[in-house]
C-alpha cells in the first residue's frame, strides 16, 4: 500500500540520503466545501456537449455535470490541450484522504459524471476526450487506472475504455464511437472514474476537451479548430509574484519584466491569432497593449512547433496610481480567433498585487519541501529597494499524515554575505502551524528592526523533522533558495517556490493585536449585505478592506465625510475596515451577511 511505501520511504532517504526532501500532499485545501452532487436537470442536453474546464473556477459547470468530486484547475498539467482540465486523485469532494488506513492497493475515488444527453436522434455519435497521467503532480501506479463507462438503456453501466496508470509528458486523444443502440437512447449519460490509493492528494490523472456529438465524417474528430491559452497568465514582475508597492515606485525599470511569458497552443485551427492585453484599476482602464489594432501573430499548430510564446512587450509605466501604500491592478490578456473557434479559453486575467510582502510563489502548493536532518537551515532571498522594518513572515504549512506543530524550530533573518546567507539579524523559536484551508500563518517578530539591501528569511531545525513547508512548482526561484546541512549553503535542488512570505511596513501591520481601534469614524449598518455606510471626521481619506488574513480586499480614495461603499463584491465575512489619512490611521471590524 502506498501510505506504508512513502513512510518506509521517508525512513530509507534519511539514511541514504539525509538531506532535501520532496513530499506529495494528503490533502488539497481549494478543494474544501465543495459539494459532490450537483444540481440535477431532468431535461436531457441536446447535442454537441464540450467542456474544456476553462472556466476560472475550480468546480465544474453545473450546466453539464450532474456528480464531480475532481479538481478543475491549470497548475497540475503539462501542455493540455487549452486552459484548465479535471484532475482525478485518492481525495474526497473537500479535499481530504478518503481513507486513511487503506488496505486494498486501488480502490475507485473520484466521479465525473455527465448529466442525461438525448442522443434518440443520431444514428451515431462520438465522444472525444484527451487524458494525462502524472503532469506535475503524482504518477499513478500501473494498478491504477482510469476508465470511461456508459449508461445502456438497460439502465445498466458499462465500461467502455480504461487506462492503466502511468507517467505521461503529453496528453493522448482517445475517440469513442457510440452506434449501438442501447446507447443511442434520451437519457444517455458518460462518467469518467479513477481508481487509486486514497489515502492521500496520489495518483493524478487529468482529463480536458471532452466533446459528445454526432458522428458525421471522420475528420469531425480530426482537428479541434481551436487556438487557447494554455496556462493561467504570469505576474508582470521580473522577480516577483507580487511586492510591496513602497518598493516597487520609482523603481519599475529594474522590477517589471520586458516581456510576459503568455503561452498558446494552435489545435488545428487558423493560424492568424491577434492579441491584446489590457491593465484595470478599479474596473478603470489604465493601460492598453498594442497602441492601436491588435497585434497579429503566425501561430503555427501544435504538432509543429509545441506551444507558442506570444511574449508581449510590457510596458515598465504600466502601473500608476495614486495609493500610496497597496493597489491590485487586473491584467486581461485576449485573443482574437476565427469564428467557429471555442470563445471560452481566449481569455486570461491575473491579479497583478502590491502591498507589504514579497512573495515567490502563486500561494498555491502542489507538494512539500523539507530537511530531515538536526540543524539543518533554510534561507530565502530577497531585496530591498529602500529601508524598511520586517514585522512578520507568513509561512504556509500544509497539512501532512504526521503533524509536527508541536515541534520548535528557530525561525531566523540573516543578512547577506556575498550573495549568500551571512550573520544572523534576527532569531526567535516558534512551531509549525498546519493549515487546512490552504491560508498562510503569521509569525510576528518579537523585535522590530530595520533593514537594508539583500536579506534571508527561514528557520534552523532543532530535530530531523520533516516541516514540510508548501512548494509551488509552478515558478521555480531555486537561485534565491538555499540550504544549509553542515557543509555550507547550496541552492535547492527541486523546481519551485518555497511558500515563505516577509511582511515590510514603516507602519504598524494590520491585526498585529487582537484589539482594534475604533474611533474618528462610524460606520453601518452592521452587520452589512450590499452597501456601507461611512461617517468620516475630516476630509481626503484612504478607505481600506482588509480580511482576516491581513490581506488587501478593497480600497477607495474619499474626498468626502459622507461615503457609501459598495460591498456586493467581496464573500461573506468579518472584515477590517480602515480610515486613513495624513494624521491618523483607525480601524473598525464589521460583518458582511
Amino acid at each position: 500500500m502506498r501510505i506504508y511505501l512513502f513512510i518506509a520511504f521517508l525512513f530509507f532517504s534519511s539514511i541514504l540520503n539525509s538531506q532535501e526532501i520532496l513530499s506529495t500532499l494528503v490533502s488539497n485545501p481549494i478543494l474544501n466545501k465543495e459539494e459532490l452532487l450537483l444540481n440535477k436537470n431532468k431535461i436531457a442536453l441536446s447535442l454537441p456537449f464540450f467542456d474544456d474546464f476553462s472556466n476560472d473556477s475550480n468546480s465544474v459547470n453545473i450546466v453539464l455535470w450532474e456528480k464531480s468530486s475532481v479538481f478543475i484547475n491549470r497548475t497540475y498539467p503539462i501542455n493540455p490541450i487549452t486552459l484548465g482540465v479535471a484532475t482525478f486523485d485518492g481525495l474526497d469532494e473537500n479535499g481530504f484522504a478518503r481513507n486513511f488506513f487503506q488496505t486494498n492497493p486501488s480502490v475507485p475515488s473520484d466521479t465525473l459524471l455527465s448529466k442525461k444527453i438525448d442522443l434518440s436522434a443520431v444514428d451515431s455519435a462520438y465522444l472525444m476526450f484527451y487524458f494525462q497521467g502524472k503532469g506535475v503532480g503524482d504518477s499513478p501506479q500501473l494498478n491504477d487506472s482510469l476508465v470511461l463507462e456508459f449508461f445502456s438503456n438497460t439502465l445498466v453501466w458499462e465500461q467502455i475504455w480504461f487506462s492503466f496508470g502511468q507517467s505521461m509528458q503529453e496528453f493522448d486523444k482517445v475517440i469513442q464511437i457510440i452506434n449501438n443502440p442501447k446507447f443511442l437512447h434520451n437519457a444517455f449519460q458518460f462518467r469518467f472514474r479513477n481508481y487509486a490509493t486514497i489515502s492521500g492528494n496520489f495518483d493524478h490523472w487529468h482529463i480536458d476537451y471532452v466533446k459528445v456529438n454526432e458522428f458525421l465524417n471522420p475528420n469531425d474528430t480530426i482537428e479541434l479548430n481551436d487556438v487557447a491559452f494554455v496556462y493561467a497568465a504570469p505576474s508582470f514582475l521580473e522577480r516577483y509574484e507580487q511586492m510591496p508597492w513602497t518598493h516597487f515606485k520609482n523603481n519599475e525599470l529594474t522590477e517589471m519584466s520586458d516581456t510576459a511569458a503568455i503561452f498558446l497552443r494552435n489545435n488545428g485551427a487558423d493560424n492568424t491569432v491577434f492579441y491584446e492585453y489590457n491593465v484595470y484599476e478599479n474596473n478603470n482602464l489604465i493601460a492598453h497593449f498594442p497602441n492601436g489594432i491588435s497585434l497579429g501573430h503566425d501561430v503555427l499548430d501544435y504538432d509543429s512547433i509545441g506551444n507558442y510564446n506570444l511574449s508581449p512587450t510590457i510596458n515598465s509605466s504600466i502601473f500608476t496610481s495614486l495609493f500610496p501604500d497597496s493597489v491590485t491592478f487586473t491584467v486581461q490578456h485576449i485573443i482574437g480567433t476565427g469564428l467557429n473557434d471555442n470563445k471560452w479559453n481566449d481569455t486570461l486575467y491575473y491579479l497583478q498585487e502590491f502591498n507589504s510582502s514579497f512573495a515567490y510563489d502563486d500561494g498555491v502548493a502542489e507538494s512539500a519541501y523539507g530537511i530531515n536532518i538536526s540543524g539543518a537551515k533554510i534561507a530565502y532571498q530577497f531585496k530591498l529597494n529602500r529601508p524598511d522594518t520586517l514585522r512578520a513572515i507568513q509561512m504556509y504549512f500544509p497539512q501532512m499524515l504526521d503533524s509536527v506543530n508541536h515541534i520548535p524550530f528557530f525561525l531566523t533573518v540573516w543578512e547577506n554575505n556575498g550573495g549568500q546567507p551571512g550573520s544572523i539579524l534576527h532569531q526567535q523559536k516558534v512551531y509549525p502551524n498546519h493549515t487546512e484551508n490552504g491560508k498562510f500563518h503569521y509569525y510576528y517578530l518579537d523585535s522590530i528592526f530595520q533593514m537594508i539591501g539583500t536579506f534571508y528569511v527561514g528557520w534552523e531545525q532543532t530535530t530531523n523533522d520533516l516541516l514540510n513547508i508548501g512548494l509551488d512548482r509552478n515558478k521555480s526561484t531555486n537561485q534565491f533558495m538555499f540550504y544549509n546541512i553542515g557543509s555550507g549553503w547550496t541552492n535547492s535542488s527541486y523546481p519551485g517556490s518555497w511558500m515563505i512570505r516577509p511582511i515590510v511596513s514603516m507602519d504598524e501591520i494590520i491585526l498585529t493585536h487582537d484589539e482594534i481601534k475604533m474611533d474618528n469614524f462610524k460606520l453601518y449598518p452592521n452587520p452589512a449585505k450590499q452597501e456601507l455606510n461611512i461617517i468620516l471626521g475630516t476630509m481626503d481619506n484612504i478607505i481600506s478592506i482588509y480580511n482576516l488574513q491581513g490581506k488587501l480586499v478593497k480600497q477607495s480614495l474619499v474626498s468626502t465625510t459622507d461615503y457609501k461603499l459598495n460591498i456586493t463584491d467581496l464573500s461573506p465575512g468579518m472584515y477590517v475596515l480602515e480610515v486613513k489619512n495624513n494624521k491618523s490611521r483607525n480601524f473598525q471590524k464589521f460583518i458582511i451577511e
